[in-house]
């Protein structure tokens, strides 16, 4: 009895292995290994890779190097890990492509350019090529003090965001290639108008056409959040204003209308009446139950 456990122990053990070395396993053909990555590795398209992932393989994979995945049967790979970093750009953008087992594919939902972003978002985590993105980029000054200023184009509809930092000798200057980013609040959110190149230039400075048709309330005004993207180099640093140049709107109040979400005296007719029914129909139920009760009192009483 015993040997026939452990033999089922054993065959359950390497049925359990073999399904998860199949289900890990990736077939990488040599000609897709050998892909090359057309994108540099600039901070742009690294924040353009991480925004992407953020979206589409996070919820997932979780954060790269935080071991945080979802606890699937096998778990997904860490993308921050050496382990995984030791592949190829054509390797994994194959097998972005492809997807397999529980990972789907993603030959149609991104285009080959937002795959090769997310691998150069991925490359930007590999400890032997970060000197290379630091190589390749503008180095803006050592400030302290850094902060928005937002100026308001009210006929043309455009919004001036300066980013400007203080030196050590006093003077203020403008941090050029910051990505900013333009939001401003909806019901259920935010939303994003700073378009795709949303970086300061040589002044510190960025324009952003305000949306013409997007409503505002009554008086055409809208909150606007603008902050810096990725607050690892300075923090979080925002500005926000109240701003009158969107479309005037007149709001209706759903809450005011009879309907569904009505209250009180705005609730539909026959809700109130079905309520009031109900209501009175549980009494008569209870006064008849206690009535009975009575009359069966007396009889008893009368029969004694």
């Amino acid at each position: 009895m015993k040997n026939t456990f452990n033999i089922l122990a054993t065959i359950i053990l390497v049925l359990s292995l073999s399904a998860t070395v199949c289900a890990e396993g990736w077939d990488v053909p040599a000609s897709a290994k050998k892909k090359q990555n057309p994108y540099e590795l600039t901070k742009r398209n690294i924040s353009a890779g991480k925004k992407i992932f953020q979206t589409t393989c996070k919820s997932c994979h979780g954060d790269p190097g935080k071991g945080n995945a979802l606890p699937l049967q096998p778990p997904p790979t860490d993308l921050g890990s050496q382990n995984f970093l030791v592949q190829t750009d054509g390797e994994i953008f194959h097998k972005i492509r492809t997807g397999k087992g529980a990972m789907p594919t993603f030959d149609k939902t991104l285009n080959d350019e937002s795959k090769w972003m997310v691998i150069t978002y991925l490359r930007s985590l590999d400890k032997t090529k970060r000197e290379a993105v630091v190589a390749k980029e503008i180095v803006n000054p050592e400030v302290t003090d850094v902060k928005i200023d937002l100026d308001i184009d009210p006929e043309h509809k455009k919004l001036i965001a300066q980013l400007t930092g203080l030196k050590k000798d006093g003077k203020r200057v403008g941090l050029q290639g910051i990505e900013l980013s333009f939001l401003v609040k909806r019901a259920f959110g935010q939303l994003d108008i700073s378009g795709e190149e949303a970086y300061t230039d040589e002044k510190g400075q960025l324009i952003v056409q305000f949306p013409t048709d997007l409503p505002g309330d009554r008086e055409g005004q809208a909150n606007l959040l603008v902050k810096i993207t990725d607050e690892e180099n300075y923090g979080p640093i925002e500005e926000k204003r109240v701003v009158s140049i969107a479309v005037p709107t007149n709001p209706k109040n759903i809450l005011s209308e009879r309907a569904m979400w009505g209250t009180r005296a705005n609730a539909p007719i026959w809700i109130m009446a079905t309520y009031i029914l109900g209501v009175i129909g549980i009494w008569g139920v209870i006064f008849l139950v206690l009535f009975q009760v009575f009359q069966l009192s007396k009889m008893r009483v009368k029969s004694k």
